[in-house]
């Protein structure tokens, strides 16, 4: 989605180019990190949003529910520049094959601001 795309859109609801644009990364970041399968929380939990370059490290946080690293992500995204979501864990991208929690919620916030701008 490109700029302009966001701007017509922040333009069609009534928000700021930065309000929308911060909504939309948490929608997208929000949905992978709700998608991550669990067994001990430890994939989920290792999701990390970070501003302007990814995360290189990996957490030992087990986080079952995924609250604590929505909470992280939500206190990290801004509007504008750029912000990661980033899992270092060694299977994560097995899991991203298996199952595409990054791909389908791009697919999905994508047909949903695209719808939102008709």
């Amino acid at each position: 989605m490109s700029a302009l795309d966001i701007s017509k859109w922040a333009e069609s609801v009534g928000a700021s180019v930065d309000e929308a644009s911060r909504a939309i990364k948490l929608e997208v970041f929000t949905g992978v990190i709700d998608d991550t399968r669990v067994d001990t929380g430890r994939l989920k939990g290792n999701w990390q949003a970070t501003i302007d370059r990814p995360a290189t490290g990996v957490l030992e946080r087990n986080d079952k529910n995924g609250s604590q690293a929505t909470a992280q992500a939500q206190q990290t995204v801004r509007g504008t520049g750029i912000d990661y979501l980033t899992n270092n864990l060694d299977y994560a991208a097995v899991y991203e094959e298996k199952d595409g929690m990054v791909a389908k919620n791009l697919a999905r916030v994508d047909t949903i601001v695209r719808n939102l701008k008709k």
